[in-house]
């Protein structure tokens, strides 16, 4: 995981650079039917934006003096082999279609697996609003010999659904075994253990359909391997509605788990619960964790975790589980604790996974709850004082800022992003047109602060997501660097670790710190430990360590080797 591997910024080093570019994977079209949108062709144009391009726009065209004058169609490479791009389209400028599986999901569509290749996307209607809907009898199949195979599904006893937007979520129509179906699997056994349904689907042509399948025996519900990575989709499976009246669902297993070998792992979950403890959302006198997935139908039973109060990190909490399935299945899970954020859920879009082992135990790496790092937390109350030059600024609503008569105000995710909470800056020096405010930061917040200013009280400094961004130093009082008006800043978190030539057995090194980055010296790269310099934390400096300008510099280092080698890290 990202978050257990250790940030470095060495000194020295090889810069290595390549002006090669890679092809594009795959040429896409994209189509959509705007006959029912409402467009006007002479004032709006039509564009789609996706994860292929960023959000950005890509500008389609149509035909006006065609026979589908409303059919606008484009097509551009597009990288990614064998994942999920999500899409949408828009009238410009800024209106982006809602679909029938709710205003946040995104139209999603697998890439082919292999480079070169052609992709034709359905062609839909603009907010899947057909002059007609269609109605599809689509066939869904679904591999149960795994499931036979741990005993999770037992043959004439338990039954399979496919489950979808299509009827409610709700378990209607069961799934019979189709004994003309075989497959071979891959250990040369031919099963016929696959269990089908057939729906009567109505929509609109192209539309993007969620679904899971589901066993009756123990409430089961699957978590397929595969995820789009759209955060309202909740990990399900997805197809495009055909424009036909048959269509029929590829074949997969349930969890995405083939047939393989049974094997049992007692399996200890870790999490580090530091960051919530050091932001108040969760008391460990009071507060529950728990571990749930699929294995426990996430949430019943109830697994507790853990903490050991003679530890070193009391934070930790583990649990231990016994789990029973095909060596190198897949089995899904995420922590919950009583918090208030995410209904005590982690808050990633993804869930968490393990692959089960040929042994018979595996212990989890520790991760952070929601994946929040604690050294990305500040440990103390800090007061911050931002100031801005507002010489010559002007909104993105063109208003001009006139100090006679104009306000300045201040926003940002530790305010909550609330325009009507946003606080007020003052003159300073008065006369000038620098304004100022001290904002107290409590223990816990993000290190990062994301920020923008105002005209007014009105979110005009830039467009929606460009904001300043710049780390808090160090703790207790700190003044961020001056920033000007419209000119969105991102700061680098740590670095540019730079050393000077030794004199007199003293080096002089300077960097650009931060509380949870702390200085490390080696005499010998090939040998030997790394030694910590606890109090070049940007949260901890002092001893002759002094920070300038969002500096923290040491100043003649001393240093009796023939050579000393530095690097900053961030556990």
């Amino acid at each position: 995981m990202r978050i257990n591997s250790k940030q470095y910024a060495i000194w020295a080093g090889l810069l290595l650079c390549s002006a090669a570019v890679a092809p594009a994977d795959t040429l896409v079209t994209f189509q959509v039917d705007m006959s029912n949108a409402g467009i006007d062709p002479s004032s709006q144009t039509v564009s789609a934006h996706g994860t292929f391009n960023g959000w950005g726009a890509f500008e389609l065209t149509n035909n006006p003096s065609g026979s589908t004058p409303y059919l606008y169609t484009g097509t551009t490479n597009v990288a990614g082999n064998g994942t999920v791009m999500q899409y949408k389209y828009v009238i410009d400028p800024g209106t982006y279609e809602g679909i029938v599986e709710g205003s946040g999901h995104n139209r999603l569509i697998t890439l082919p697996a292999t480079s070169g290749a052609s992709l034709i996307l359905p062609k839909v209607y603009f907010n899947d609003t057909p002059p007609s809907p269609v109605t599809v009898a689509v066939t869904f199949q679904l591999d149960l010999a795994q499931q036979i195979n741990v005993g999770n599904f037992a043959p004439g006893t338990s039954l399979p659904y496919a489950r979808g937007f299509y009827n409610g979520w709700a378990a209607d129509v069961a799934m019979t075994n189709d004994p003309t179906i075989l497959r071979t699997n891959q250990y040369g056994l031919v099963t016929s253990n696959i269990y089908v349904a057939t729906y009567s689907i109505s929509g609109s042509p192209g539309q993007t359909t969620d679904y899971k399948y589901y066993i009756d025996t123990g409430a089961n519900w699957e978590s397929p391997a595969a995820n789009t990575g759209d955060p309202n989709d909740n990990n399900n499976r997805f197809f495009n509605l055909s424009g036909g009246t048959v269509q029929a669902v590829p074949i997969v297993f349930f969890n995405d788990a083939p047939y393989a070998p049974v094997a049992t792992n007692d399996v200890t979950f870790q999490v580090d619960m530091t960051a919530q403890v050091l932001n108040g959302a969760f008391d460990p006198q009071t507060g529950t964790v728990e571990v749930r997935g699929n294995f426990n139908s996430w949430g019943t039973p109830q697994i507790l975790c853990t903490n050991d109060p003679a530890a070193l990190n009391t934070n930790i909490y583990k649990a231990v589980v016994r789990l029973m399935d095909g060596v190198g299945a897949s089995e899904f899970y995420k922590f919950w604790a009583s918090v208030s954020a995410n209904s005590g859920w982690e808050t990633m879009a993804d869930n968490r996974s393990l692959t089960i082992i040929s042994g018979t135990s595996q212990v989890l790496p520790v991760v952070f709850f929601s994946n929040v790092d604690p050294y990305d937390l500040l440990p103390a109350d800090t007061l911050v004082t931002f100031t801005v030059n507002m010489t010559n600024a002007v909104g993105t609503d063109l208003e001009v800022f006139d100090p006679s008569v104009s306000t300045v105000w201040l926003d940002g995710d530790f305010l909550n992003w609330t325009w009507s909470s946003a606080i007020l800056l003052t003159n300073n020096p008065i006369g000038s047109e620098l304004y100022q405010i001290g904002v107290l930061i409590p223990k816990g917040n993000s290190v990062a602060l994301t920020y923008k200013y105002s005209i007014n009280g009105i979110d005009n400094e830039a467009p929606s997501g460009q904001n300043h961004v710049r780390d808090v130093r160090t703790t207790g009082t700190y003044a961020l660097p001056l920033d000007t008006f419209g000119h969105q800043y991102g700061e680098p978190s740590f670095g540019q670790l730079a050393a000077g030539r030794a004199s007199g057995g003293r080096v002089p090194v300077s960097w650009l710190g931060r509380p949870g980055v702390h200085l490390q010296t080696k005499a010998d790269l090939s040998s030997g430990s790394w030694q910590d310099l606890l109090n070049t934390d940007g949260a901890n400096w002092a001893n002759g360590y002094s920070s300038t300008n969002g500096f923290i510099s040491v100043t003649n280092y001393p240093t009796s080797a023939a050579k000393t080698f530095f690097r900053l890290i961030k556990p």
